[in-house]
Parts: C-alpha cells; structure tokens; sequence
C-alpha cells in the first residue's frame, strides 16, 4: 500500500490515452465543455455545498458564506468578421468555423503543387492511392492544381527507410516543393525523423499524414484531405484566407 500526502504531490500528466480512444474521447467531453455547461457545474456544486450539512458547518466554522449563483458582470459581444476569399467573402457561422467555405472556394492566393514526392509502405499503396484521387477530385473546387508525384514506396515502416528514401528523392531532383508522408500509425519516433530531416538537415515543406485518418467512409477521408490541402498551401506561400481589420 502507498500512501501519497497530497500536499507533497505534483501530477505530471496522465498516461498514454491515445491508446484508449474511448477513454480520451470521455476525458475531452470532460474537457470540452462550453460556457452554459460550465455554468451549470458551478451552480449545481453551490447548491450541493448548501444543501450539505457538514459541508455548511464547516464554512460556518470558517466564517465563510457562498453565494448560490455566480457572479454576473455586463458583458461586450464584438461583431462578427467578415471573411474575405478570392472571389467572395462571407460572415462567419454562430461556431466561428468556416471550413465548408474555403473547401469549396478559390483561397486568395493558391500554390500549384507540381513538383512533390509521396512516400509510403507498400502494405498502405491502397491508402496512397485513395488520397491521391481524393487530392485531385477536392483541390478543382479549392483553386489548387495537384500534378503527379514522384512516388517511393517502401518495403517496411522502419525509420531507416523512410530517412533513406527521402534522402534519395531530395537528392536525386533539381527542385522539390514538397515532401508528403504517410506513416502507419501515431509514431512519434518516425514523425520526429521525417520533421528533423525536412526542418534540418534538407529543408523543404513536409507534410505527415496517419494512415488510421484515412481509414473510414469517403465522407471522412474528404474532410481529411481538404485540410490536408489547405495545410499544404499554406506550407508552400499562398493565403487561405482575410479578414478586414483596419490599422
């Protein structure tokens, strides 16, 4: 039996989550919480203290006493901005996200991808293949050319060959815009080797992708690979999108 004397505690962190799906997806509806439900939490602790007889006592003893309902304070709601595109511009939704819009429209200023290089293992050509059209079919509609990539297909997931094979393609083309990868599962090891090389050693754009995001219905792997193109254009110096807010 351990027995830890709070006050001498520190929490460093929970453990690995990501593991558990269900039980991060509990812990972030936990976390998550929007400021109605916040305010009900609050409330309904009040009224339990109030309602507690020891909990009472022991404010009595303390010379304390809680008001049953929060603090109310006037309050300043800033307009809605204006969202400017290339050829259009709109007002954002009550959820201040405007995904939908910039996924079917021109951003202000788009970068052609002509010049890239895709890496895979073999065992995900399937996956590779389903974002490649999923690129082409979503990039018409956002203003963004996709050409054909230079494709290196590794034998396994080890981080060797994902180094070597990056090395070569890097190495063996005169101009490379970008360099997308797409890497079986969360591994930091290999993340953290494909961003060392790009960022580093030979810098060049990058973009990492998990192969479990583009795994489900056609519906989810689209939103995926919008928000993949809009990255990317980022990445390579164009503009999604601007707000006017003078000096």
């Amino acid at each position: 039996l351990v027995l830890l004397v709070p006050e001498l505690s520190f929490l460093t962190g929970l453990f690995d989550l990501r593991k558990n799906s269900r039980m991060l997806k509990e812990v972030m509806w936990e976390m998550v919480q929007s400021p109605q439900q916040h305010y009900q939490r609050l409330t309904n602790l009040l009224r339990r203290i109030r309602d507690t007889a020891d909990a009472s006592r022991e404010l009595e003893r303390w010379g304390l006493c809680l008001d049953t309902d929060i603090y109310r304070t006037q309050g300043h709601v800033l307009p809605v901005e204006r969202i400017n595109l290339r050829h259009r511009s709109f007002l954002a939704a009550e959820d201040v996200g405007w995904h939908r819009e910039v996924a079917k429209e021109a951003p202000i200023a788009a970068v052609s991808i002509n010049s890239w290089v895709l890496v895979y293992p073999k065992r995900l050509q399937h996956l590779a293949k389903d974002l490649l059209g999923a690129m082409r079919s979503s990039s018409g509609a956002m203003g963004i050319q996709v050409g054909q990539p230079t494709v290196q297909e590794l034998h396994n997931d080890r981080i060797e060959s994902y180094v070597r094979s990056i090395q070569s393609s890097l190495g063996s083309q005169d101009k490379v815009q970008l360099l997308l990868c797409i890497i079986p599962s969360s591994r930091d090891d290999i993340y953290g080797a494909i961003k060392k090389l790009c960022c580093v050693q030979t810098p060049v754009p990058s973009q990492v992708i998990n192969a479990q995001s583009l795994s489900g219905h056609p519906g989810k792997i689209r939103s995926v690979v919008q928000k993949v193109l809009l990255q990317i254009n980022c990445k390579l110096g164009g503009q999604l999108w601007g707000v006017d807010i003078p000096l």
